[in-house]
């Protein structure tokens, strides 16, 4: 990023301010809605191109949740979110309390802050147990979520939860330990990808410049964007 900011320094005159990106840039969303991310931080491999595809990503929202759902333990769920995306009346949630909590991510529960807030309000959790089964998920630690199981069935129940929902909400907090994320590190992953992002779509050439300057001693990378420079009809 900043040998690309430096080359359309010299190119230009003026130098982009990162930390001041509008997060709304529509030729940054056309381009990635295309799949179109050959060189994006965290989005250019050809499974996440796919997903690019299927949901479509209007919003930074859409980023920081494809960083997520791109994951062991949360793969699955990228037919549902695109769905969700695609037509927000498609989307189901079983519970009216978890319409805050898991709307945004159409009826997915993908952060670990999530099940936290499921576990404060619907088990009846402390804000201390809810970072205790927090922890447990993001440890994959089986053992210390299995002692919190009981607690979390009876609060449920106290709360007059349904028990399909309830079994529903465990068993995606035990398919979670497989690999979920913290929304804060996947949003702080998705603003790195927009910039990247940002940058392919509005200085092209200087981002492709920058990106092949930086893998000029790995033999197999330079001639695939040299390649993809020519593509997008861009000199090197």
């Amino acid at each position: 990023i900043e040998d690309a900011l430096d080359i359309i320094a010299r190119s230009t005159g003026a130098r982009p301010d990162m930390a001041t990106l509008p997060l709304d840039d529509a030729r940054t969303y056309e381009m990635l809605g295309r799949g179109d991310s050959v060189g994006v931080f965290q989005f250019e491999s050809e499974g996440m191109q796919e997903a690019l595809r299927k949901v479509r990503p209007t919003e930074f929202d859409d980023l920081v949740a494809l960083v997520a759902l791109y994951r062991p333990g949360a793969m699955d769920q990228i037919p549902t979110y695109a769905r969700g995306k695609k037509d927000p009346d498609s989307v189901q949630i079983p519970d009216d309390r978890l319409v805050p909590i898991i709307g945004p991510t159409k009826g997915v529960i993908l952060y670990q802050e999530q099940a936290m807030l499921i576990s404060k309000e619907l088990a009846g959790f402390s804000g201390a147990k809810a970072d205790d089964l927090r922890k447990a998920i993001g440890k994959k630690n089986r053992e210390a979520m299995g002692a919190l199981k009981p607690e979390f069935y009876a609060g449920c129940q106290a709360s007059n939860t349904a028990p399909d929902v309830v079994d529903w909400l465990w068993q995606t907090n035990e398919k979670s330990a497989d690999y979920s994320f913290n929304k804060s590190h996947a949003a702080c992953y998705a603003l790195i990808s927009y910039r990247t992002a940002w940058l392919r779509a509005n200085y092209p050439a200087e981002y492709m410049a920058a990106l092949i300057s930086s893998v000029m001693d790995t033999k197999d990378k330079v001639p695939f964007f040299a390649a993809r420079c020519e593509e997008m009809g861009i000199e090197i």
